[in-house]
């Protein structure tokens, strides 16, 4: 079963099923007297005993219908008046709060008030010390064969067995040792497919913390005290009221909410603090059965400060998780507030990596410890991006692509000040996992998070269903020489070689830790001057029983983790070799030896050898140098590259004046893309003066796009504030920031979907970017996926070209998620972003949703022209579908024929030159503008066109000549 359950809120959660709210209460002193025992659960029906006034306990059960509908039954007599008994609520709440505490019968017992006939319980059924210590014994068993035999040769029925075994620890209340027994299980599914995506080191890590946990708990099972936080971490239990600490006094500002389903079928919604007075760091949990899921949600407190906050701890580790019960203040969530928690901030890396290294010497501690961190520089530069403090050291981020698009979102024009997450090992390097941002904004400091919807599936598709996301082997190749690129010490990377080759060797199994393949390791290690664990390790493997090698083996790899934290230490870098990305001033990145043509780089960029900072760094290097003039006369693809727009906007604003003005005029057309005619209204925002502020006031009436309408309308606010004063500008932010803050607070905090989606609607209707934060932290943290397409949706509407990224790897993966890949599709067409373009019509071309991608197609305007005409040179079957040709009907007709003529052109020497002439020929052919002709005037003039019969026929048709 699951963990130690209760629902946040009280008894009234469960009125839904009882409605006496009197007998509820009841049932719940019932339980926390402990007055039910043997409880037990079989198929749809839960049992137990009741103490009672006589000597023979109540036999109590519910029974689960369809739906919501639950039958009480117990042997008291208040059962035969009313349909649930006190003692049928105890049996309720128990499975409410304590869900583990059931043991799953094979049976329904003997005595039952199920009406059914009766079936006895399998004989000899043990207690729960029992239960556990046959699961500790099977565990150690499990670890032994593993040792001895490795993983090479396991049958392809293993990892299931392996599974089921995890599955029943669980129901045994074996928490720890059921985590990781299924984690080995989905290791071993890598194993045994042999792929080559089967990670040694992880799966040893996981084995070793399976031996010491078993160690742990047998001693606990034989009679030795277990500290309650030990208890709670290893193996959970019910904490009534009296076992949680009380806390009072707190000053708590949520910082991460996530919502998700466990394997078992519970709904976990939790929120994480941090203490602004002492710096530790809480969590509120709402643990819901699977059938009590439309109890009211728990809420987040995103936005606010819990002053004066008090409840219950319960025993653990931190995050301590807190049963709040009230707070005497919520005020607003303010930059005071924030500076505050950035004072309760670890000061540095070294500081970080020193509290880790702490937390990793007790082996049963969690993997991860939360800390706030003060740091002022990302690095995103190499394969491993790293949060660098204010002394240049560095603290690498995980290998997660997923994490650029929240880190850049977050990111954008602000300052990085602090970053709160979990660090943990990854690749063998302290990694941390960031879960929120404050960052510093012309407004003052701010709070970001970067949380992930807590509903995304962590599951297979191989077989045997649901994995912990832990089960995924983090890929260790290259890790090595990214840290020596980023400045990790020699010793460092020399250990985590060392320890990753004993991994190997005991995947191998126990046999292959012999002496002549320990010598290298042994004499490695003393090198390093780990003379204790070399000399073990020597001993160890000249042991003639390769059964009596495994507890000093697992003692020797946990103690070169313990020292691979110690040596890893904080990565110094060098800040005279880095240089902020303009968009984003607090992302670094190295100073490139070679700039690159943009092109260049967003191809480097999709190879994987650029990051996304690099490319902009690259483009915004060469959008400074280019002459003024030449940006005027190249709408494409600068104007409607979404990543250019910001240096596009500036460089020609620095320019001929009037000039600009009359290209940014031209520029608003509506045949062009909306990120064309965004680019032109922010040039005209930065040149200001009567003719921009006439330009944009005639933009903000009707019968212009509404977005670009909103957009219009914000400009020109700017430009007059500008115009009037620095108090002015800042009387206006502030002015904005207060008519979102009631929606954005709804937006992150709302218990219902509806409502959020509701809020996020009110964002889009206001058309303010100071509202793209809010709505990026939706995006990628929402746990309902109806509200973050929403919220995408909103953000292309507003021309937020920053998730143009996320929207091209939606439809990249269209295989995997449909609707989120159709709802990308609609908002790549909204955005009207170059860089969408050429994925949208990789989609077109595999014949994916035609009738949604032709629409999202058409709205991109003359943006389409010249990825439409490059596809067509290389993939000319495409011509041939009606949708593809539509496009070129309403591109006007010079834009189009000029385009054409100059891959005629360019395309002379090629040796399909024919060929591509036709396809350009019938592209032309479509528009009603008349390009039509132009083109295939200029083509009979070739006299290799003119002497082809076939395309001098077509010409001649399109010219209305006769052939």
């Amino acid at each position: 079963m699951a963990e130690v359950r209760r629902i946040t809120g009280g008894l009234g959660a469960l009125t839904e099923i009882i409605s006496d709210r009197s007998e509820l209460a009841k049932g719940a002193q019932l339980f926390d007297g402990k007055q039910l025992t043997h409880l037990s659960r079989f198929e749809n029906r839960l049992f137990a005993d009741a103490s009672g006034s006589g000597a023979s306990p109540y036999k109590v059960s519910l029974v689960f219908g369809d739906g919501r509908e639950v039958k009480g039954r117990c042997s008291c007599m208040a059962a035969r008046s009313r349909p649930f008994c006190k003692h049928a609520a105890a049996l309720l709440v128990a499975w409410a709060r304590a869900p583990e505490a059931f043991v799953t019968a094979d049976a329904a017992p003997s005595g039952g008030t199920d009406g059914a006939r009766k079936k006895s319980v399998k004989k000899g059924k043990a207690e729960s010390t029992d239960l556990m210590k046959a699961g500790v014994a099977q565990v150690s068993t499990l670890v032994r064969e593993l040792g001895l035999s490795g993983v090479v040769s396991m049958g392809a029925e293993r990892p299931e067995q392996v599974r089921q075994l995890g599955e029943a620890l669980r129901a045994n209340g074996l928490r720890r040792l059921a985590a990781r027994t299924v984690e080995v299980a989905g290791l071993l599914d890598l194993a045994v497919a042999r792929t080559g995506t089967f990670e040694a080191p992880v799966y040893t890590d996981l084995v070793a913390d399976m031996l010491l946990t078993v160690r742990k708990v047998e001693k606990h099972l034989g009679g030795e005290a277990l500290e309650d936080r030990y208890v709670e971490e290893l193996i959970g239990r019910t904490w009534t009221k009296k076992d949680r600490a009380p806390v009072e006094g707190l000053t708590l500002v949520e910082y991460a909410f996530t919502t998700r389903a466990t394997p078992d079928n519970f709904l976990i919604r939790e929120s994480r603090f941090v203490d602004l007075a002492s710096g530790k760091h809480y969590a509120e949990k709402q643990i819901l059965p699977a059938f009590l899921r439309s109890v009211e949600p728990k809420k987040s407190h995103a936005g606010l400060v819990l002053e004066g906050a008090k409840g219950g701890q319960y025993p653990g580790f931190a995050p301590h998780r807190l049963d709040l019960e009230t707070e005497a203040r919520k005020p607003p969530l303010d930059g005071a507030a924030l500076h505050r928690l950035l004072d309760v901030a670890l000061p540095d890396v070294g500081a970080a990596l020193t509290a880790f290294q702490e937390h990793r010497k007790d082996v049963f501690a969690p993997d991860l410890l939360p800390v706030t961190l003060r740091v002022e520089t990302l690095l995103a530069s190499g394969q491993r991006s790293q949060l660098v403090d204010s002394g240049d050291r560095g603290l690498f981020l995980p290998a997660d692509a997923k994490l650029e698009e929240p880190l850049a979102a977050a990111l954008e024009g602000a300052r990085l000040r602090g970053v709160m997450g979990d660090i943990g090992l990854e690749a063998a390097l302290p990694t941390l996992f960031p879960l929120a941002l404050v960052v510093e904004t012309p407004e003052g400091l701010e709070l970001r998070g970067l949380g992930r919807p807590g509903d995304e599936a962590t599951t297979s598709r191989r077989r045997g269903g649901a994995r912990p996301a832990a089960a995924v082997a983090v890929p260790r190749s290259g890790w090595a020489e990214s840290a020596r690129a980023a400045g990790a010490s020699r010793a460092a990377i020399a250990l985590a070689e060392v320890r990753d080759e004993l991994a190997e060797a005991f995947a191998n199994g126990l046999p292959a830790v012999s002496t002549r393949a320990m010598e290298p390791l042994v004499a490695r290690l003393r090198e390093l001057g780990l003379e204790k664990p070399a000399a073990l390790l020597e001993t160890l493997a000249a042991r003639p029983d390769a059964a009596e090698r495994l507890d000093d083996f697992i003692k020797v790899y946990q103690v070169l983790g313990i020292a691979l934290v110690r040596l890893a230490g904080a990565v110094q870098v060098d800040a005279g070799a880095l240089r902020p990305v303009p968009t984003h001033p607090s992302i670094h990145v190295r100073k490139p030896e070679v700039p690159l043509l943009p092109g260049e780089a967003l191809l480097k960029r999709a190879r994987g050898e650029l990051t996304r900072y690099e490319a902009a760094a690259h483009a915004a290097h060469y959008y400074a140098s280019m002459d003024p003039d030449a940006l005027l006369g190249e709408l494409y693809p600068a104007w409607s590259d979404g990543a250019a727009s910001t240096f596009v906007a500036r460089a020609v604003a620095e320019g001929s004046r009037e000039k600009a003005l009359a290209v940014a005029k031209r520029a608003l057309a509506e045949h062009h893309s909306r990120m064309v005619r965004r680019t032109a209204i922010r040039v005209l925002g930065l040149l200001g003066g009567p003719e921009a502020r006439q330009l944009l006031d005639a933009l903000t009436r009707k019968g212009h796009d509404a977005g670009l309408r909103l957009y219009a309308r914000e400009v020109l606010e700017d430009v007059r504030a500008r115009e009037s004063g620095p108090q002015a500008v800042a009387a206006l932010l502030k002015t904005r920031k207060e008519r979102i803050h009631p929606h954005a607070q709804r937006a992150l905090t709302e218990s219902t979907k509806e409502a959020r989606r509701g809020a996020v609607d009110q964002l889009e209707a206001l058309g303010l970017t100071v509202a793209w934060p809010v709505l990026r932290q939706v995006l990628y943290g929402d746990p309902s996926r109806d509200v973050r397409n929403r919220a995408a949706m909103a953000l292309a509407w507003l021309g937020d070209s920053e998730v143009l990224e996320r929207f091209v790897g939606s439809v990249e993966a269209r295989g995997g998620d449909d609707e989120e890949a159709k709802t990308a599709t609609y908002a790549l067409g909204v955005l009207g972003d170059v860089r969408g373009a050429e994925t949208l019509l990789a989609a077109f071309v595999d014949g994916w949703k035609p009738g949604v991608v032709s629409e999202s197609l058409r709205t991109f305007g003359l943006a389409m022209l010249h990825p439409t005409v490059r596809l067509a040179e290389v993939r000319p079957e495409a011509v041939e579908r009606q949708a593809l040709r539509n496009l070129f009907e309403r591109f006007p007709a010079d834009a189009l024929t000029e385009v054409l003529l100059a891959r005629v052109e360019a395309s002379r020497e090629h040796p399909e030159f024919i060929d591509r002439c036709g396809v350009y020929l019938k592209l032309a052919a479509e528009n009603l503008h008349g390009a039509g002709k132009q083109v295939a005037s200029a083509l009979m003039a070739i006299p290799a066109v003119a002497g082809d019969k076939t395309l001098s026929r077509a010409a001649k048709k399109v010219l209305g000549e006769k052939a």
